[in-house]
């Protein structure tokens, strides 16, 4: 238990990077759900709380708040890189255009890196949380992600985590392909929802709690490769040592297939 927490301790002040620039606004878009930052709380749905409960837990010149906007500029597929070192992070879709992304931070260095570029149909969006080092992280700062992408484009998603809480759902986005590589703590990706194409999401898991809600009436294949961790599957069939699937799994017209490396901690999937 003390190695865990070190290597808790160690993750959670590294951060990670890459460059940027884009299309900014003011907190006040109607476009963007806003957040409210617990210290020491874990409960994921309090990140959708008002912003204006976000400045009653600091000054309000201490939270820089932006708002971001990517339109697809005729892209007719998408793919996504993100990586983050340290924050809370939801993703979903929601956005009017092909991102919208709300962002709630106390240091100007730590402003989001986004860059959008388009390669005859196909676009490349990348967010990246900017590389710092000797930082010191403390029960003061705050460092808030809230990513909504359009549901009109394909997209791919390469998302590569750090340390820290993160709320995903998936359901109602046109993804193909779903790769997510954890870090330390707790996440929870909701893959409940409607889906009009078959996808694959590969999931590797790090250090802490990944918890995963299947959709019904959609076929889902959930293949395990473990490592250290430990992998709870409910209310699944399983086929062999290492599959399970849902009572749905060939009967339905669209099937998820996901791809699960266990990393140290727990996954748990229902």
């Amino acid at each position: 238990m003390k190695n865990y927490l070190i290597l808790l301790s160690i993750a959670f002040f590294t951060f990670q990077c890459v460059p940027a620039s884009n299309e900014e606004d003011n907190f006040d878009s109607e476009d963007v759900e806003e957040f409210i930052i617990e210290e020491d709380t874990d409960d994921l749905s309090e990140l959708e709380e008002k912003m204006e409960e976000l400045e009653g837990d600091a000054e309000p010149s201490e939270i820089i708040k932006k708002v971001v906007k990517q339109k697809a500029k005729g892209a007719k597929f998408v793919q996504v890189d993100i990586n983050i070192g340290a924050c809370k992070l939801k993703l979903s879709s929601g956005s009017n255009q092909l991102f919208t992304g709300g962002f709630a931070y106390n240091q100007e260095k730590w402003k989001p890196e986004i860059n959008y570029e388009l390669v005859k149909d196909k676009g490349f969006l990348t967010i990246n949380q900017p590389e710092t080092h000797n930082i010191n992280i403390d029960d003061k700062d705050q460092y808030v992600w809230n990513l909504k992408f359009g549901e009109n484009i394909p997209l791919d998603f390469n998302l590569e985590m750090g340390a820290g809480l993160s709320e995903i759902l998936l359901g109602g986005l046109p993804i193909k392909n779903f790769n997510m590589l954890m870090g330390v703590g707790k996440t929870e990706l909701d893959l409940r929802g409607k889906w009009k194409q078959n996808a694959e999401i590969h999931l590797d898991g790090g250090i802490g709690l990944l918890k995963v809600y299947v959709p019904k009436n959609v076929g889902v294949q959930v293949n395990t490769i473990k490592g250290l961790g430990n992998v709870e599957v409910l209310n699944m069939i399983k086929k062999d040592k290492n599959t399970y699937v849902n009572e749905w799994y060939n009967k339905s017209k669209i099937t998820i297939n996901i791809y699960l490396k266990t990393g140290i901690g727990k996954i748990e999937i229902e």
